[in-house]
């Protein structure tokens, strides 16, 4: 009964992981992309020329002078991934950045947009996202159909034979990841499969709780919408950065992200501030604090606290799958955020080996097709890599003013599919995943060293968050691309060796 249960096993993780391996690559290493994003953003922008930090009441008057609606308005706090105040309509579509430090207007990039929205929605909006989900149910299976597999060889999975040859070295590396990633490969695949699933349901069962009004079931879940507008105009106003000030002591363990004004000229105004509370996994759509404008009177607090335990596991779903840890405090929310990463970089390491390994066992039976199958999915997976690395120093080298145009998004698309034509390329002793992933480690070691020479050159020290993932993975790229040249060089002179000997 062991043989079939086994073989069943066999079929399915090696042939679900072989169907849908790309996908799962790209869904990954695009998802390891959106995590990153807010911190790319911010390590494009040049150097702050001033130390000193402006003030929510300047924000809203900057926005007011780039002609924005202020009546009606989101501001988006700095934050420790991205230090900008950002200024969006009431649906969150975010029109203008400004520097949280000069309030100089920054212009969007929104070529590192294209990799976020892949993550999101495949492009094609909300059917994309149900697609994205059910690659998260898809993940799981093949966790739970690995460890099912391995699980009497736990011993073995702590070994590496890294000297025994590249198949070997990759089975040993697949499954020390599968191994010791597992509790975070379950966490992105249980995680997101629900935030999407989850919205589909809710869309679903909305006409289901309410008949005669479907939206209603938004309401139940955000809350009463603010006060409507009375017709007269508001008098007085409170400062904003002294109404934070004493919600913040009103509230210790609250830390804003967000303002929002509603109806800010007439005498019914509120302002929102929403956050995160600490010890409470939750976001700044169901933690938010209402006050009035016009004297700071406090007219309502909604936390998910107040929620029923099936409806506060739901809401943890999100800000534990875009690892938003803020709510256990920024010490440990930069620990756990860059263990995310890490663990979501390995998770496409995984994808890639097993694949890998998958397409080699069936070398032998059909070579020619394997062969092809096996240079589609190098140029596309380390394309992706390739493409995303390139932009990277792309976006350092060119000026501020060609940023926000379309020519670095169009260099990602160029890049990538160039990358999958060159992997298709029937040219003997071309090795293009080498020569792919060398570019992408030396475009990862320049982009982060230019960086590091502009701001140390103007006396100032940036985040290293960016620079010491670059570094990092620029070098275990290189060291790759070394280990395996020398492989192939050794191979080569044994084979003329015993030529010469037959």
């Amino acid at each position: 009964m062991a043989m079939p249960n086994r073989a069943l096993l066999l079929a399915l993780h090696g042939g679900a992981g072989a169907l849908f391996g790309v996908v799962l690559f790209v869904v990954l290493f695009s998802g390891a992309w959106s995590l990153g994003h807010e911190v790319l953003n911010d390590w494009l922008r040049p150097p702050p020329v001033s130390s000193t930090r402006m003030t929510i009441e300047r924000a809203v008057a900057r926005a007011r002078e780039a002609g924005v609606d202020t009546r009606h308005v989101s501001i988006v706090l700095p934050s420790a991934e991205r230090a900008a105040f950002r200024v969006c309509d009431a649906h969150l579509n975010c029109q203008l950045t400004f520097d949280a430090h000069d309030g100089r207007r920054l212009d969007d990039i929104p070529s590192l947009d294209i990799l976020l929205n892949l993550h999101k929605s495949l492009f094609i909006g909300f059917p994309g996202r149900v697609v994205i989900s059910l690659s998260g149910v898809l993940l799981f299976v093949l966790c739970v159909a690995g460890v099912l597999l391995h699980g009497r060889r736990w011993r073995e999975l702590w070994r590496w034979r890294r000297d025994r040859g590249l198949r070997l070295a990759l089975f040993d590396l697949h499954g020390l990841i599968g191994l010791w990633g597992l509790p975070w490969l379950l966490l992105f695949s249980l995680t997101g499969a629900l935030s999407g699933l989850g919205a589909l349901g809710t869309l679903l069962l909305a006409p289901v709780a309410y008949p005669e009004q479907p939206r209603q079931v938004f309401a139940a879940l955000m809350g009463a919408p603010p006060p409507a507008a009375v017709g007269r105009p508001l008098e007085t106003r409170v400062d904003l950065d002294a109404l934070l000030a004493r919600d913040a002591a009103r509230s210790p363990g609250f830390m804003a992200q967000r303002l929002t004004l509603v109806n800010a000229d007439d005498a019914a105004a509120s302002v929102e501030i929403a956050g995160v509370q600490r010890g409470l996994p939750s976001t700044a759509n169901f933690e938010r604090h209402r006050y009035r404008l016009a004297d700071g009177t406090l007219l309502e607090e909604h936390s998910s606290a107040q929620r029923g335990a099936w409806l506060r596991a739901f809401i943890a779903v999100q800000p534990l799958h875009f690892a938003h840890y803020q709510w256990l405090g920024p010490g440990w929310s930069a620990v756990l955020r860059g263990l995310h990463l890490t663990m979501g970089l390995g998770a496409c390491l995984l994808c890639a080996t097993g694949l890998y390994l998958w397409l080699q066992r069936r070398r032998a039976a059909s070579a020619a097709r394997v062969t092809i199958l096996l240079r589609l999915s190098q140029g596309v997976c380390v394309g992706l890599v390739t493409a995303a690395a390139l932009l990277l120093l792309a976006l350092q080298l060119l000026p501020q003013s060609i940023l926000s145009g379309p020519w670095p998004g169009r260099l990602l698309v160029g890049v990538w599919s160039a990358c999958v034509l060159a992997a298709l390329a029937p040219i003997k002793g071309w090795p293009p995943t080498r020569w792919l992933l060398g570019s992408a480690g030396l475009a990862c070691l320049t982009a982060a060293v230019m960086h590091l020479i502009l701001w140390l050159s103007q006396g100032r020290l940036p985040t290293l968050g960016a620079d010491v993932t670059l570094l990092c993975c620029g070098l275990l790229l290189i060291r790759h691309v070394c280990k395996q040249a020398r492989a192939a060089r050794h191979l080569s002179h044994s084979r003329i060796i015993g030529d010469r000997h037959a």
